[in-house]
């Protein structure tokens, strides 16, 4: 959403300069004020950069893709208010293409992160634990990670984001073991978080980028 006042526009607008050069793809760029702007649930300032993603060439595919995968993440309000934006630039009838293995989300949460979240749980009564396990398994990853437009190491980098941007710490520790366990790099998640900077503030990226160093070391040991 564009603001009319200019004297702030041009304060942001030279500082986004600055994110020009950094270590991460400009599709990787483009996708970062989507994700934080939908978890904030400001919908209002999706579409400009909707818009200069698909002007950047990045797949629509993809940029969908990167709201729907939020859905488990903070809940279908902001989702669909998301999509509703993104659909005033993008056509709603892409069928994304899926995975033929049924076990393929599951398979990759147990490479992943193993047991962790149903041994964190096991302790609730009545079989709440195995619910929310469950669903976990079968939603997060099983109606999502099958999709194909975006790989695991993309989808744990951008789920991170998503995380940082809510600043839940458990999750924020242990999605970034995932992160590096999927393949992506500490130096590209770090660079990553900082080209978050401009959409969810200095406190976070800071803290956040000390978490990854930290799970980088503790894998490392």
């Amino acid at each position: 959403m564009k603001n009319s006042d200019q004297e702030f526009n041009t304060i942001f607008n030279d500082y986004l300069k600055d994110f020009d050069q950094t270590l991460i793809s400009k599709e990787q760029r483009a996708m970062l004020p989507i994700i934080a702007f939908t978890v904030q649930g400001i919908p209002e300032q999706i579409e400009s950069y909707v818009q200069a993603a698909v002007d950047q060439g990045v797949n629509e595919e993809k940029i969908l893709e990167i709201i729907y995968q939020l859905e488990p993440v903070v809940g279908i309000g902001k989702v669909q208010a998301a999509l509703k934006v993104a659909h005033q630039i993008i056509p709603a009838n892409h069928q994304m293409q899926r995975q033929n293995d049924p076990q393929f989300g599951k398979d990759v949460q147990a490479r992943i992160y193993g047991t962790e979240i149903r041994n964190l749980l096991t302790d609730l009564p009545d079989g709440a634990g195995d619910f929310v396990a469950d669903h976990l398994t079968n939603h997060f990853f099983g109606d999502f990670y099958q999709h194909k437009v975006l790989t695991v190491t993309e989808r744990e980098l951008y789920e991170l984001m998503a995380l940082i941007t809510l600043n839940v710490d458990f999750q924020i520790k242990a999605h970034a073991k995932g992160c590096l366990k999927a393949g992506n790099s500490e130096s590209l998640i770090i660079w990553t978080i900082i080209n978050m900077l401009p959409y969810i503030g200095f406190p976070l990226v800071i803290n956040s980028i000390q978490k990854v160093h930290a799970a980088a070391q503790e894998l490392q040991n």
